[in-house]
């Protein structure tokens, strides 16, 4: 019976969640959703976009400045740090102190000449990005959702998709990060800290300030397919060489002969103003599918009839039809369905397999699932990461929250692991340090340890979540970490 309740709860719950934010999102025109983590002052608890994971720390503080964040850092016996709360475990989690970023986010210095912008590490992407665009500039690379604060794409080393570039450490000239010890100090690459604190999960300290490269603003061409798999997958290399930037959509567990391809390329044309129109309209086309009628397939019983349905609808509305966007607006998502993640890099070169297997898996599971699939050059400057010091191929898998995802993403991460998988450190995992060691390799763990070590040697930026992961904060005894 617990196990019926236990669907049912998901099942209305997820319905819920759906139907709100589709609501606030056509009532604003596409302006507002409620995908953020959200402090409640009245039960004095913070909880992550999705509503999955929360405490109640004892101290939940907003610095305003960089002399409160140092004050909070020095003040705190244990201390996480929370963004834009777009995340999907538990490291931001803590009984103890708290801190928001939220309200350290302004944009300090936007140099035209140097074409570069200094912003406090709080701000949204979504904010930054207005004032970027209207000075002229923006990102090569980009999140698909732009309610993440940059301290948190700093954190899990941001990657999207691309031939050329695929990472927002690609273009980060320096990092000022606040220690342990309520200290404040400013590394650039090639210093060790710096490679460190990207992809670090905020281990080696809170950062408050980003330095990031710009480039002319320009515009992106979007275009969906509905292609087959095996002709998609065995001509890989030409559709990379030939697109900007390439991702694929699988509905894995119901159809897998079909996908739905997303390319993305630089054009001269301007934006027209019925991007907007189209965009929202795709953006409830996906709600309706993977929001609502995904959600039913335990009792419909007809996955595959919906996975035709969708492709057959898609491919009718959207198949081979081109938008012209603002290159900020190109890859955002802001209408996300009640859903989880779990997300691998693995090596290029195997990737075919590795993706079979996940399919496999979910078919045999009968667990329908949108699987993504991106693409990224050997680009990132962090330590840890998905696609740290390889050519990747990443997976990821986003199944709704009407189901558990319990039943498949310990399996799947189990297979991730067979093919050398990287993983993505905001999403679901139950990684442990023996398996981190394993991914990313004694060298690269070891070079990260030492600056953990040294940024907070007592361990006050751990929690239960990043102990679980990395271990605990080394301490040194006669010279040796232990």
């Amino acid at each position: 019976m617990s196990g019926f309740v236990d669907r049912v709860r998901r099942f209305c719950t997820t319905i819920a969640r759906n139907t709100l934010n589709t609501g606030a999102y056509i009532v604003s025109l596409g302006e507002t959703t409620y995908h953020e983590g959200v402090y409640d002052r009245r039960r004095r608890r913070w909880s992550n976009w999705n509503r999955v994971f929360s405490a109640r720390p004892q101290q939940y503080v907003r610095p305003t400045t960089e002399e409160e964040i140092c004050r909070a850092v020095r003040e705190a016996t244990h201390l996480r740090v929370a963004g834009g709360g777009h995340t999907f475990n538990a490291s931001p989690l803590t009984d103890q102190t708290l801190l928001s970023l939220d309200a350290y986010n302004r944009i300090l210095e936007i140099d035209r000449e140097g074409k570069r912008v200094r912003v406090q590490a709080g701000i949204r992407l979504r904010d930054m990005m207005e004032h970027l665009e209207a000075n002229g500039f923006d990102l090569p690379t980009l999140g698909s959702t732009n309610a993440q604060s940059v301290a948190g794409l700093v954190a899990t080393d941001l990657h999207g998709t691309g031939r050329d570039h695929g990472f927002l450490s690609e273009q980060i000239l320096s990092l000022r990060v606040v220690n342990a010890r309520g200290e404040a100090e400013t590394f650039r690459p090639r210093d060790p800290t710096f490679h460190a604190v990207i992809g670090g999960l905020g281990t080696c300290g809170v950062v408050t300030e980003v330095e990031i490269a710009c480039a002319p603003a320009y515009s992106l061409e979007k275009s969906i397919r509905i292609v087959d798999r095996a002709e998609a997958e065995t001509n890989i290399e030409k559709y990379l060489q030939e697109h900007a930037h390439l991702s694929f959509y699988y509905l894995a567990g119901a159809d897998t002969v079909h996908a739905r391809m997303n390319v993305w390329d630089e054009t001269p044309q301007a934006p027209k103003p019925s991007a907007a129109r189209h965009d929202m309209t795709a953006e409830l086309i996906d709600m309706l599918f993977s929001g609502y009628l995904l959600g039913l397939t335990r009792t419909m019983k007809k996955a595959r009839f919906l996975a035709w349905m969708g492709l057959t609808f898609f491919k009718l509305t959207m198949d081979g039809r081109k938008t012209v966007y603002a290159s900020s607006n190109g890859f955002r998502r802001k209408l996300f369905y009640h859903h989880d993640e779990l997300e691998y890099g693995v090596p290029f070169e195997t990737y075919r397999e590795c993706l079979q297997e996940i399919l496999d898996l979910l078919e045999r599971k009968k667990f329908p699932c949108i699987v993504e699939v991106r693409f990224t050059p050997d680009r990132s400057q962090g330590n840890l990461g998905p696609g740290v010091g390889r050519r990747t191929c990443y997976i990821e898998l986003a199944p709704s929250l009407a189901r558990d995802p319990e039943e498949v993403f310990p399996e799947a991460e189990q297979v991730f692991w067979r093919y050398q998988g990287q993983l993505h450190l905001g999403k679901w995992t139950r990684a442990t340090p023996e398996k981190l060691r394993a991914m990313f390799g004694e060298e690269r763990i070891a070079r990260w340890r030492e600056v953990r070590l040294r940024q907070d040697p007592g361990g006050k930026f751990d929690n239960a979540f990043t102990r679980g992961l990395f271990g605990a904060t080394p301490t040194r005894a006669g010279g040796v970490e232990s």
